[in-house]
């Protein structure tokens, strides 16, 4: 299942959020919320795992790291200190039972394809109720394939999140006491969120139903076309597919295209720059633009992203030779996550018009 376990690949990418970010000039230029900060402070975080792998060591731990900081700072809702820590907290807690159900699975097709499958339909039954909720479900299922057919969690992880949970949360609080503006809670009302979710019950399960078929099909097609990192076609899923048809097809289009986009920057990039702090240097501003790039379009916000894994991934094997079968089949697993995600579309535009028969 460990392909190298001294050069692991890096951890997918988070999504975009659902809601936009606050217009620029409704913030102060430092607010933590703002476009700048929220940029600057999430370079910050993302990039400490790969300045600590660089420092001590390059191994499987820094995918847990990394996918504990980036959901730490998508799940950063602001307010007091203790519930920061709690929201950043659930972070860890996520990628802990993902990886923690994808070992114990792992091995076993039947149990494996079951888990895929009733995480696809977590992630249906909450991705339009709340931009946090889907966030974490998008994590349970990244993390769940991760523990399943790449690297299963191991004693020395539990530490590593912990301790990049802390470091998430003092980034959060740090900023807020540098720039001397505290931001307000914005967490969301449990009860609202249960009576949306009660609201349209049944559309839920449908669209749950055929995510639940589509995730595991994705898993199959990726084996056997050989892709050797198959659970970047089920990340390409959860990223894409939403309940609202016309908006998953938008971002369909966004992916495929950002992703090419953000891989010709980062061989562009690492063959005129081959020296590692030449790569890390591409990668910190690719995660600076991640947000700008967002606000001006999706595309480039999903093309900033790759060309970051990109550039990550050419640090991890040394050059753009290393990571020339993994940039390329990135393309791959993208576009099948894609024709899957149209296949779940299909599925639930089906089931929903029996169910308005009925």
């Amino acid at each position: 299942m460990v392909e190298t376990i001294g050069k692991p690949s890096p951890p997918p990418e988070t999504p975009p959020p659902a809601a936009p970010l606050p217009a620029a000039g409704d913030l102060p230029r430092w607010h933590g919320d703002g476009l700048i900060a929220r940029s600057v402070r999430f370079a910050l975080t993302v990039m400490a795992p790969i300045v600590c792998g660089l420092v001590v060591g390059v191994d499987t731990w820094m995918i847990y790291a990394m996918l504990t900081c980036i959901l730490g700072f998508t799940l950063d809702k602001g307010g007091p200190v203790l519930e920061r820590l709690v929201w950043i907290g659930a972070a860890g807690v996520v990628v802990l039972a993902g990886t923690g159900i994808g070992t114990l699975v792992a091995h076993h097709t039947g149990l494996v394809i079951l888990a895929f499958a009733l995480a696809g339909a977590l992630y249906a039954l909450v991705e339009s109720i709340d931009a946090g909720a889907a966030a974490a479900a998008r994590f349970l299922c990244l993390t769940l394939a991760v523990g399943a057919l790449y690297a299963p969690v191991q004693p020395l992880d539990l530490p590593v999140v912990a301790g990049f949970v802390l470091y998430a949360w003092l980034v959060s609080l740090g900023w807020d006491v540098a720039v001397r503006l505290w931001r307000p809670s914005a967490a969301p009302d449990p009860r609202a969120l249960l009576a949306r979710l009660r609201a349209t019950e049944r559309e839920r399960w449908i669209f749950a139903g055929a995510v639940a078929i589509s995730v595991p099909l994705a898993l199959f097609t990726s084996l056997a076309l050989g892709l050797h990192r198959p659970y970047w076609a089920l990340i390409a899923i959860v990223l894409v597919l939403r309940a609202d048809s016309l908006a998953s097809r938008q971002l369909m289009r966004q992916q495929i295209l950002g992703t090419l986009l953000g891989i010709l920057a980062a061989l562009a990039f690492g063959f005129l720059f081959t020296a590692h702090a030449a790569l890390l240097t591409g990668m910190a501003v690719a995660a600076l633009l991640r947000w700008p790039a967002q606000q001006l379009n999706g595309t480039l916000g999903a093309a900033a992203l790759t060309a970051f894994i990109m550039l990550l991934l050419e640090v991890v094997a040394g050059g753009v030779g290393g990571a020339a079968r993994d940039i390329v089949e990135r393309l791959v697993d993208v576009m099948v996550g894609c024709v899957f995600a149209f296949v779940a579309l299909e599925l639930d535009r089906l089931g929903q018009r029996l169910l308005r028969r009925r």
